[in-house]
């Protein structure tokens, strides 16, 4: 295994571990948003908007979180020791799905945007009265009004020069101030700055493709995005039973196939329509304050916030083992030049020896310490010289090498390259995978851990 696969893998294992932490912090995170505006029916469809659009951002950015805060990189024995450790080639598999998956949500996407293109270049304008000519203005500039028998209900396109497409048996039917709803709903979207959103929704999603929390969010903010423009709507002074029925005739030119994700109001699926009417019918509910509402956001962005990075430093569920250098020796072949093998993998030689007393060698008994706090005379001059003599040499019992590698606790391991050196010759370097060492000594057996 070259040096690119080995980086291959250990991105992989890395980037797919983010990933399984991400689906389940983003879904525990996604769950409490829900609950809480659950308890806050008054906040209005805009403020809730603002707070999913918020989440959406947080559940994103938990994929690359941990990376710069590294929060799951220490992690304590007892966490890795729960952590469901897998082999590191899973991640390749998880991660050519992931690039599969990415691929072609951006395919979809390029084809989309460039069908709506096209369908903005065969758009027809249509011709508009002057009592609806003030409303199509954004940013000082005037928004374009047409036709076009390739969407299925109405939809604004564009970034920088946006326009409104209507089917044109739509614009037939509709009288005067159907269609004054249906342009105050979608420059509500272009005031409100959906078009770019709606775009880093998707760039979002095609970076992301395997989180379904991230997809469960986007869904909530595209739904809570058209309330806030039915909202606007009915501020506007429009009927609740006259707008109720122009979506009901909007519904009736829905077209069979799918609508394209940049195209605001095209992606709208029944159920929601259904849910949209159902809400403008029913009796209003008692909305917040805007001060109490700015406080909900502020509160729950904050929240959010907060808890985002508290998940994002806590251990993983899943870890991948990480491939090291060492574990690549372990299918090296025995013909190869061991030599050749430790300067292939940036070891360096080192003479290890570990030098023990003879095993004939008799140690003395030990003496008991003495408990008489009197102090204790000096020693006479010839016997003080033998004790500060150094000891008669011991004979050696030999040479201990030892090689391992360490993998715990989130610590890369290493590899340790070692040499043993008799006399003028020396001998190839070895890689021995050991866990620990058994030593004789003349008391006993000792134990070392590696």
């Amino acid at each position: 295994m070259n040096e690119l696969v080995l980086h291959a893998v250990n991105l992989s294992a890395t980037a797919t571990g983010a990933l399984v932490s991400a689906i389940w912090q983003g879904a525990l995170l996604a769950a409490i948003v829900f609950l809480v505006l659950r308890m806050l029916p008054g906040l209005s469809a805009a403020a809730r908007s603002v707070i999913w659009l918020n989440v959406f951002i947080l559940l994103a950015l938990l994929h690359i979180l941990p990376v710069f805060i590294g929060g799951q990189e220490a992690l304590p024995a007892a966490s890795a020791s729960h952590a469901v450790r897998l082999n590191p080639l899973w991640s390749l598999a998880v991660a050519a799905v992931w690039l599969a998956m990415s691929l072609i949500r951006l395919a979809q996407l390029a084809s989309g945007a460039l069908h709506l293109r096209r369908m903005g270049r065969n758009a027809v304008p249509a011709q508009v009265t002057d009592a609806l000519k003030p409303l199509l203005v954004h940013n000082g500039h005037p928004v374009a009004l047409c036709a076009s028998d390739e969407v299925a209900r109405p939809s604004v396109l564009g970034f920088f020069r946006p326009r409104i497409l209507v089917p044109p048996a739509l614009l037939e039917q509709l009288s005067e101030a159907e269609l004054k709803q249906v342009i105050l709903h979608e420059m509500e979207h272009l005031h409100r700055g959906d078009d770019w959103t709606n775009l880093l929704q998707k760039l979002a999603l095609v970076l992301f493709p395997l989180n379904p929390a991230l997809a469960w969010v986007e869904r909530r903010l595209c739904a809570e995005r058209e309330l806030a423009c039915d909202d606007r709507v009915l501020h506007a002074g429009s009927g609740r039973k006259a707008y109720a029925l122009c979506l009901t005739h909007l519904a009736e030119f829905t077209l069979v196939r799918r609508g394209f994700s940049l195209a605001l109001g095209a992606w709208e699926r029944r159920p929601e329509l259904v849910r949209r009417v159902q809400r403008i019918l029913s009796e209003p509910a008692r909305s917040m304050g805007r001060r109490p509402a700015l406080a909900a956001m502020a509160g729950l962005t904050t929240g959010a916030l907060a808890c985002t990075l508290i998940l994002a430093r806590s251990p993983q569920l899943v870890r991948f083992s990480p491939l090291t250098r060492a574990a690549q020796a372990q299918n090296f072949s025995p013909a190869l030049d061991a030599h050749e093998v430790a300067r292939s993998m940036g070891g360096t030689p080192q003479l290890v020896k570990a030098v023990l007393p003879s095993a004939t060698t008799k140690p003395g008994k030990p003496q008991k310490a003495a408990l008489c706090r009197r102090v204790k005379k000096a020693e006479p001059p010839a016997r003080l010289a033998n004790l500060m003599s150094p000891p008669p040499p011991v004979e050696v019992a030999g040479t201990l090498l030892v090689m391992t590698d360490f993998d715990d606790l989130g610590v890369p391991p290493q590899v340790v390259m070692a040499m043993q050196q008799t006399g003028r010759h020396t001998r190839r370097p070895v890689v021995v995978r050991c866990t620990f060492a058994v030593l004789q000594t003349p008391d006993g057996w000792l134990v070392i851990k590696i």
